[in-house]
């Protein structure tokens, strides 16, 4: 793409997430932001809101369920409305939980997106009570860029600082499962071919999930498509075995990059074999105990 299409394509997201926040709010559903002072490092000249997140309450049932928050895609330039609403709302009718994660993009670093998406964790966590949902199953996800986000955060969680003001930073933020929905990323060893810069290499590792690797990561499900590049989901999928963490990986045979739940929301695609992604992630949280 040319540079006016790609910031043709950033307006676009931008005045989608803009539309899809201003239809939440005439539902009743309202965010909250994760930090009430205001987020470590936020630039007030970005234009962007504070991290914030939305809830969707799935109907009361006999026992607690899970939540799975969701974060939507867009380059950490915007963010894609239909990787939002439309599914959260899938999960909410499914019986889970679900979130919305608005978190921070361009100028702000991915690792501050990152920590965006472990403070979701924690804060859902530190209020797992009054939202009614089990404290231990808080699942994080994300498309593309967000899927980026949550392989992050599931490689660089810690347990909670007990010595914290604030009680929330005193909850461990690591997710209890973390779902790719096609996450790109790309191996950190494949930024520097003709020479090698061991700084710049050290700081490309900390944003390559496949890098920071833990053997106390949480589950993954991972979904890619043949048309989108399934490597980004096999590789990381080896990642995992050879380190032992349980994981589910599907590829699809067809549907672009981005394209959400594969169901036509939004004038999106219509792939009903690629869509059944959702429910094969239902499915599969169920199993997790969601």
């Amino acid at each position: 793409m040319t540079e006016a299409q790609l910031e043709q394509r950033k307006r676009d997201r931008e005045a989608g997430w803009k539309q899809m926040w201003e239809e939440l709010d005439a539902q009743g559903i309202r965010p909250v932001p994760l930090w009430e002072e205001g987020a470590p490092g936020f630039i007030p000249s970005s234009g962007q809101t504070q991290p914030r997140i939305a809830f969707f309450p799935a109907a009361p049932q006999e026992k607690k369920r899970g939540l799975i928050i969701i974060a939507a895609g867009g380059g950490f330039t915007a963010k894609s409305r239909q990787e939002g609403k439309p599914v959260a709302e899938y999960f909410q009718r499914a019986g889970i939980h679900a979130a919305i994660l608005d978190y921070r993009c361009i100028p702000h670093t991915r690792m501050d997106s990152c920590a965006d998406g472990l403070r979701a964790v924690r804060w859902v966590r530190y209020h797992a009570k009054e939202l009614n949902i089990l404290p231990d199953k808080i699942a994080l996800s994300g498309f593309s860029a967000g899927g980026m986000l949550t392989a992050l955060a599931a490689t660089h969680f810690d347990s909670g600082n007990p010595d914290a003001a604030d009680p929330i930073e005193r909850m461990s933020s690591r997710p209890d499962a973390a779902l790719l929905f096609y996450g790109a990323m790309a191996r950190a060893s494949m930024l520097y071919r003709l020479t090698y810069d061991f700084q710049a290499q050290r700081e490309a590792a900390m944003v390559d999930p496949l890098a920071c690797m833990r053997n106390d990561a949480p589950p993954f499900f991972i979904f890619q498509t043949n048309d989108d590049d399934p490597r980004y989901a096999m590789n990381f999928g080896s990642a995992l075995a050879d380190r032992g963490i349980p994981f589910e990986l599907h590829t699809f045979s067809g549907g672009r990059h981005g394209q959400g739940l594969y169901d036509g929301s939004y004038g999106h695609e219509n792939i009903p074999h690629t869509a059944h992604w959702a429910e094969l992630a239902v499915e599969w949280l169920e199993q997790q105990g969601f």
